[in-house]
């Protein structure tokens, strides 16, 4: 037989092994070169919200100073007036002359952009400091005018002031007008009439100018909504028109009644992704390499930045937020505080500036009675933040001992017993039994009962009853219940009445006084006595407020 061998070339084979590894290799580099690029092209976005995030926090760490110099500004500009309600409130049929006198006392030193001061008496413009450059604003009667006549109208039936605007002025040009109804005191009837209206014109512009809004304008497109204080009503007031296209950042901002929300966006647009678009395929071609080492190391390093500018982000946002806290809390206090100050430095100026034979010195016993109360007021006020801060800070010791329950109840109804007949409302003490012992701080539940008493002969009304109880409930607790049957809370409030500087809307609410503490420092009080304290209201039915706490049973 013939055999027959057959010869395989070993360049043949080695050639098909190489080739067969380039197609392999081919295969896997191509495969990681999509997949280099798929990971760059994320971490490109990624990078690129980051970006855009941290654009937008510089530019609302950049703006808050705006808003922040706009607040003060226009807060102190509306302030202005207050000393001028005072005197008017006390000589009602003052001259031009005095009116002029005392307007230069208030203008002396007051920024440019302050306009002028006025009186509206029956609503018609009386009384003008400077008349210079306003006399076309004297003579005007606010009911004929259909432009600010609704402004007017909010002033009267509210009680209170309103930033109105921006507005275009009679005299020329853009401006706000603040203006504050001026209630006569009360007659022999119990009323007070309406004695007519005091207003100050902030010239917008100026006001912008010395809130150095250009400065800021130079880098971001801006603008101001909120007519009249009405930030939801998202009118544009002042700046570009067309910003909202831009997906501006947003801030509010406090004004004395009401709020305005600032938009901005930076004149050369937000960062974004076809910005990094040449980079990112600059850096795809060089991954077709080193693709799988150098994504790693890539991706661990994104991460890292990323947490660290979240971190960063994170802060900035505590930051903000305990700047916008700052603000309120100024913003409310700049209010509450230079309310019963304008009262006492009003009447103080008004004695110290009359002549001892004048009708003013008849009623001086009236005016020192108000320096006295507002003095009063003003102690409270500062007496309830300094309480609040020291025992959120831990600085208020609690002494815990046997303290019996029904005759601090009794001790207490007693010292508000002459004020709560003076507004003829009825105050009953009833317990569960004779003797019930709580575990508690004695001077601690003294306060948060007087304040409980206070705050029902404030909201009750005339001929309310109100009762204080005593009881005994589950898991050895003593519940003290201060109940009244006046108009109730609206159930929408119930869950914000315990936070600080929370008042009711109500104008009655508002004439009762207070920065919206008490409540709060109750609430306090109780925990730091392992106890609670709750309130139950419904509208038209009255208010309940339950304190409980723990009973000693040692008897």
């Amino acid at each position: 037989m013939q055999s027959v061998l057959t010869m395989t070339n070993p360049a043949d084979t080695v050639g098909t092994e190489y080739r067969a590894i380039a197609v392999y290799v081919a295969r896997r580099m191509g495969v990681a070169a999509l997949i280099g690029l798929a990971l760059v092209v994320m971490l490109e976005f990624a990078l690129a919200d980051l970006a855009r995030s941290n654009a937008e926090t510089r530019a609302r760490d950049e703006i808050n100073r705006f808003r922040a110099s706009l607040q003060q500004i226009l807060s102190r500009d509306v302030q202005l007036i207050r000393g001028m309600i005072g005197y008017v409130r006390a000589r009602p049929n003052l001259s031009v002359e005095e009116f002029t006198l005392i307007a230069q006392d208030i203008l002396e030193g007051a920024p440019a952009h302050v306009r002028n001061i006025a009186l509206a008496q029956d609503l018609v413009i009386s009384h003008m400091y400077p008349d210079q450059g306003n006399q076309s604003a004297l003579g005007l009667d606010y009911r004929k005018t259909p432009q600010q006549w609704p402004t007017v109208k909010r002033v009267i039936d509210e009680q209170r002031i309103i930033v109105a605007g921006p507005v275009n002025l009679v005299q020329g040009g853009v401006g706000l007008i603040a203006r504050f109804p001026i209630l006569l005191r009360m007659d022999d009837n119990g009323e007070r009439r309406l004695w007519g209206l005091a207003s100050t014109v902030i010239d917008f512009p100026g006001l912008l100018q010395q809130a150095d809004y250009p400065s800021f304008a130079e880098h971001y497109r801006l603008a101001l909504v909120g007519r009249d204080g009405d930030a939801a009503s998202d009118e544009i007031i002042w700046g570009d028109p067309d910003i909202r296209k831009a997906q501006p950042v947003e801030l509010d901002v406090v004004i004395p009644t009401g709020s305005w929300r600032i938009l901005a966006a930076p004149i050369d647009g937000w960062p974004n992704f076809v910005t990094y678009l040449p980079f990112t395929l600059s850096a795809a071609a060089l991954l077709l390499i080193l693709v799988f080492a150098w994504s790693t190391v890539r991706f661990r390093l994104a991460q890292e930045r990323i947490a660290a500018n979240q971190e960063i982000l994170d802060a900035l946002q505590r930051a903000e937020e305990a700047s916008a806290a700052k603000s309120t809390f100024l913003a409310v206090m700049s209010h509450e505080l230079r309310t019963p100050l304008n009262a006492i430095i009003g009447f103080s100026e008004l004695l110290e500036n009359s002549p001892l034979n004048s009708r003013v010195w008849e009623r001086a016993p009236e005016y020192v009675g108000d320096i006295r109360q507002s003095g009063r007021f003003l102690l409270s006020i500062i007496d309830d933040i300094l309480d609040l801060s020291r025992i959120e800070s831990g600085r208020r010791v609690s002494t815990i001992e046997h303290v019996d329950v029904v005759s601090l109840m009794i001790e207490s109804a007693n010292r508000m017993r002459v004020e709560f007949d003076a507004r003829e409302i009825a105050l009953s003490v009833a317990a569960e039994t004779e003797e019930m012992i709580a575990l508690a701080d004695r001077r601690a539940m003294m306060q948060i009962l007087i304040n409980l008493l206070t705050n029902a002969l404030k909201y009750a009304g005339t001929a309310a009853n109100v009762s204080v109880s005593a009881t005994r409930v589950a898991n050895d607790r003593i519940e003290i219940a201060v109940a009244d049957d006046g108009p109730g809370i609206p159930q929408e409030k119930l869950g914000e009445i315990m936070k600080p500087f929370v008042q009711l809307s109500s104008s009655y609410a508002r004439a009762a006084g207070g920065v919206g503490l008490g409540l709060t420092i109750c609430q306090s009080l109780a925990r730091t006595m392992d106890g609670s304290l709750t309130v139950e209201s419904r509208l038209g039915e009255g208010t309940t407020v339950r304190l409980v706490l723990p009973e000693s049973l040692v008897r």
